[in-house]
């Protein structure tokens, strides 16, 4: 497993926690993160925001990778994954996603696209 993989362990970890303090260490200063039905999220700062807001109100986070595919230069990764949590009084389970990424020479997400 190279640092690409590591990376969206690191981050899957922070998803499951709850925790994105993490996140600015994790992605470049002027990362784009892509997701459906919301505008592009551009900088570690801003998806570190975006991330926080969308797990609050989340409990009981579950992250389940089912499928994760480095390139051999460890520059992308596609990883097919699950998320469950308790929202509203109400258990959402194995909620299917996709998320692809590219990363800088540092090692650090450069890029994120997520399909759900």
């Amino acid at each position: 497993m190279g640092h690409a993989a590591t990376a969206w362990d690191r981050l899957s970890q922070m998803l499951s926690s709850g925790d994105v303090s993490g996140v600015l260490e994790l992605y470049t200063a002027d990362a784009l993160y892509l997701e459906p039905y919301n505008p592009p999220h551009r900088g570690n700062l801003l998806i570190q925001a975006y991330l926080k807001d969308w797990l609050g109100g989340k409990d009981d986070i579950e992250v389940d990778s089912k499928r994760v595919i480095e390139s051999a230069d460890a520059t992308e990764l596609g990883v097919e994954w699950t998320i469950s949590y308790t929202a509203a009084g109400r258990r959402w389970n194995a909620l299917p996603r996709a998320s692809f990424f590219g990363f800088a020479e540092d090692g650090r997400i450069s890029y994120h696209r997520d399909y759900t």
